[in-house]
């Protein structure tokens, strides 16, 4: 885009240069190359001292080719500076979006990871689930409606975060099903910010989740691993991967003592 623009500007250029035969030292009459060239050369206000501006007109027309360079190299300069100089997130969400058990509770379960090597300070994540539903006048609307997180904040982002929900009496997806869910065509909307640690700048990440991407019944496996030396690092090969929910087996009913006793041949009752 910007070498369109500085072509077409000294095209234009070239052509008001040819306006005036005369106009430019040293400059073939009518050669639109030399009008061109020595328009590159003004607007770049490098000119190499063969050929200069005679006329009035022609030295008005360098005139404003130079100050039509200066705010081109000011524009340039800004555009380039805001679009490589702002940090990205970089934040990596797992695939899919999981509906499993966590300390015995049913969940909703995401994973996020931070593939810099910076660290994101005061991180924030939310998770809102977006339904299509019925008014009371028969229209059909999106509602939104925001999950409340185990863990909402994290002082400091600098590996992973398993982002989960408990789904309870409080919680929206209460009750609900992989059917429902699909009737009513939901989908979850996840954000996380936080503070660039290098360049002090809030920087954002954002995951929008479809029933396709549900998966029941799965859990995410581990994917820290840990140096003989105690640096930790994080296997993002295996990231996405989920494995079986594994429950753990009930506990027997609970017994008193007397219960698991031996009866005594007299008939007398057990003693503890």
């Amino acid at each position: 885009m910007a070498l369109a623009v500085y072509l077409v500007a000294n095209l234009v250029f070239a052509g008001l240069y040819l306006a005036d035969p005369a106009g430019v030292t040293n400059a073939r009459v009518g050669s639109f190359a030399d009008a061109f060239f020595f328009s590159v050369q003004t607007l770049g206000t490098m000119g190499y001292g063969v050929m200069a501006p005679k006329t009035v007109y022609a030295n008005s027309v360098a005139a404003a080719e130079s100050f039509t360079g200066m705010l081109g190299v000011a524009q340039i300069t800004g555009l380039i500076f805001a679009r490589f100089s702002r940090p990205r997130a970089m934040i990596l969400f797992s695939r899919n979006i999981l509906f499993t058990q966590h300390d015995g509770h049913p969940v909703l379960m995401l994973r996020a990871g931070n593939t810099r090597g910076n660290q994101i300070l005061e991180a924030r994540a939310s998770v809102s689930v977006s339904t299509m539903r019925i008014t009371e006048e028969g229209a059909l609307m999106r509602g939104f409606e925001e999950l409340t997180l185990m863990r909402a904040k994290s002082p400091l982002f600098a590996l992973s975060w398993t982002i989960v929900h408990r789904i309870d009496e409080t919680s929206p997806l209460y009750g609900q099903t992989e059917w429902t869910l699909r009737q009513a065509q939901a989908n979850f909307i996840v954000l996380l910010s936080g503070t660039d640690d290098s360049y002090s700048q809030t920087v954002y990440g954002r995951k929008i989740y479809d029933m396709d991407d549900a998966l029941w019944g799965r859990r995410f496996v581990d994917i820290i691993n840990t140096r003989d030396d105690g640096y930790r690092l994080l296997d993002f090969d295996r990231f996405h991967e989920t494995e079986p929910q594994r429950l753990p087996a009930k506990p027997p009913a609970d017994t008193t003592l007397a219960d698991k006793s031996e009866p005594r041949p007299d008939g007398a009752a057990p003693t503890a």
